[in-house]
């Protein structure tokens, strides 16, 4: 009990145990609190680690799956590279390399649609990355649409600076199988400026020139990429129809030649034997066909080609014998499987050579009505039919042999034929065929007396006696001596 007037402490002083154990608590505590804080420090620093540790085997897993999918491809198994490629895009959806593979993977399995959304979304990842643009290029040219591919082909070229000769050369490519070969000159220089030595460039450069008519620069090119390349034998092709179409009869013999020595195969040697048939040089054409097999005689194709070697020397040089070689070796080349059409009209041919023209001109008839038709057969009926007076059939042999060979025959050889033709037209009494063809050659410069004089009596035919007595005046002012002109002049008055 406190005695009178004492006052009650708020704060009562502790007692001496107590004093002594507040220090130790609090030492406690902070010790507490210290391995707390350790401890979260390395549960966060645990949780940092797996994260880390858990990217980097996604990483892992990512580099594995881009690896089995370049695997798969490799070995050809495009369907299994489309799930590598999948699973590493599920990792890492913006990976260009697995969109760009995975596209081509696509592509190798048909499916063009998918091929070319992940080949467009490459792109899109990484515009200045020229392989997606290449990739594009080679689809579109896969499924035939070059002008498509040329475009992609072009956006890859820019990309890479024309630092790539091949890409180039692959561009042009497209735009001439586009049908644009004039716009493929351009990316073909930029190529060999980079790279010379590129025999097939050479080769379609050449093509561009001759489809371009340029001939000279055409056989520079193709005979550059023969150099080059002496095995390319689309190129020695090519040079050797160049040089027959300009007469370099020597030079074309020579490559098909070279043809001959690097394809065994019996075409070329008809072929080399046909050369130097148009040289004149026969028998070289002759020991052509001679092979150390038994195939030159049992091949029909090889009595055709020598039938056709002694007609030519028959026609060149008039000698009987060879007309009659000729003929047997036609004769044994029809009871083969060489084409029957061919073999009818220079059997024809030969027929004309020995005088007999009516027999010439059935088996010519035969002939061009053979399929598929051999084209001179009808320069050969028409001469035929002339001899035997069918001016009729020998006007509709030269028609249609002018409806099949059109505007590829010089002019030169086209007006002659159209003074040919309505010649025997006027013959046959068809004043308008007449008309027609006459006024092509005369305006294709054949403006002689004599087909002036032609072309009046095909105009009296159909009536236009005014036409006829002003075109018959044009002609004997230029050779009033003429006899045919004088007679007709008897008739037009």
């Amino acid at each position: 009990m406190l005695g009178p007037g004492a006052v009650r402490s708020a704060h009562p002083e502790p007692r001496t145990q107590d004093r002594e154990r507040y220090p130790k608590i609090r030492e406690r505590y902070n010790v507490f609190v210290r391995k707390t804080l350790a401890l979260l420090a390395i549960v966060a620093l645990a949780a940092t680690g797996a994260l880390f540790i858990q990217r980097l085997n996604q990483d892992e897993h990512y580099k594995r799956l881009l690896a089995n999918g370049e695997a798969a491809l490799a070995a050809g198994q495009s369907y299994v590279a489309i799930e590598a490629f999948s699973g590493a895009l599920a990792l890492r959806p913006s990976s260009m390399v697995a969109f760009y593979r995975r596209g081509e993977a696509y592509a190798i399995e048909g499916q063009n649609a998918r091929a070319i959304l992940d080949l467009q979304e490459a792109r899109r990842l990484a515009p200045d990355a020229p392989e997606p643009l290449e990739a594009l290029g080679r689809l579109f040219d896969h499924q035939g649409n070059p002008a498509e591919a040329a475009d992609w082909f072009a956006q890859a070229a820019e990309r890479l600076k024309d630092a790539d000769p091949a890409l180039l050369y692959t561009l042009a490519l497209a735009r001439y199988r586009a049908g644009t070969p004039a716009s493929a000159r351009d990316p073909l220089r930029r190529a060999l400026a980079r790279n010379d030595s590129m025999a097939e460039a050479h080769y379609l450069l050449g093509l561009v020139y001759r489809d371009a008519q340029q001939p000279e620069e055409a056989m520079a090119s193709l005979e550059r990429a023969v150099r080059l390349a002496p095995s390319l034998l689309a190129a020695r092709e090519e040079l050797a129809d160049l040089y027959r179409e300009r007469g370099q009869l020597a030079d074309e013999a020579r490559e098909l030649g070279a043809l001959a020595s690097l394809d065994q195969q019996l075409d070329r040697q008809i072929a080399l034997a046909l050369a130097h048939m148009r040289a004149g040089r026969y028998p070289e054409a002759l020991d052509t066909l001679k092979r150390p097999d038994d195939v030159a005689t049992s091949d029909s194709r090889v009595a055709l080609t020598t039938g056709r070697i002694y007609l030519a020397r028959a026609e060149r040089t008039g000698d009987r014998a060879s007309v009659t070689l000729a003929l047997t070796s036609l004769e044994r080349a029809l009871g083969g499987t060489a084409r029957r059409s061919e073999g009818l009209a220079l059997f024809g041919r030969a027929l004309y050579l020995t005088g007999n023209y009516a027999g010439s001109e059935r088996l010519l008839k035969d002939a061009i009505a053979t399929t598929p038709i051999d084209t001179e057969a009808f320069a050969f009926l028409a001469d035929a039919a002339e001899r035997v007076s069918h001016p009729d059939v020998a006007r509709d042999a030269l028609l249609g042999l002018d409806a099949l060979e059109g505007d590829t025959v010089s002019a030169d050889v086209r007006a002659a034929r159209a003074r040919r033709i309505g010649g025997l037209a006027v013959a046959a009494g068809d004043g308008r065929t007449g008309v027609e063809y006459l006024t092509l050659a005369i305006k294709a410069g054949l403006t002689d007396a004599s087909t002036l004089g032609l072309l009046a009596r095909a105009q009296w035919q159909m009536g236009n006696r005014d036409d006829a007595r002003r075109t018959l005046g044009e002609a004997l002012a230029l050779d009033a001596r003429d006899a045919d002109l004088r007679r007709l002049s008897r008739v037009i008055r």
